[in-house]
């Protein structure tokens, strides 16, 4: 499977270690377009319904952008949670990040990315 960045995707995260977000849940690919198709594996988000104020570490998608993400509930992309799972974890696609989302998104990335 060769997944692209901003696509939403059901995904089964378990097992679980220590304080990694587990079960099986959508999950933004977050990789760049350079590596796409290149490697079995896609750097990810994990994505909650337990929404947070917390606008550096969340990105909202508002239930009203359904019809674009193909969730059934608000979400927050839980930016702080970035990881590499293999493609296996990937259950189905659901669609993918509004413009204004991505722009939100990859704006946290680069800041608590920043090194």
């Amino acid at each position: 499977m060769i997944t692209k960045p901003f696509e939403i995707y059901l995904a089964n995260l378990n097992p679980k270690k220590g304080h990694e977000v587990g079960k099986t849940r959508p999950v933004v690919v977050v990789h760049s377009q350079l590596i796409q198709g290149l490697l079995s594996t896609s750097i990810i988000c994990p994505l909650t319904t337990q929404l947070s104020p917390a606008t550096l570490l969340r990105v909202h998608l508002p239930l009203n952008e359904s019809h674009t993400t193909g969730l059934t509930e608000p979400s927050d992309v839980i930016v702080d949670q970035i990881r590499s799972i293999d493609n296996q974890r990937l259950i189905k696609k659901l669609g993918e990040l509004p413009a204004t989302q991505i722009e939100q998104l990859q704006k946290s990335l680069q800041t608590i990315l920043a090194v």
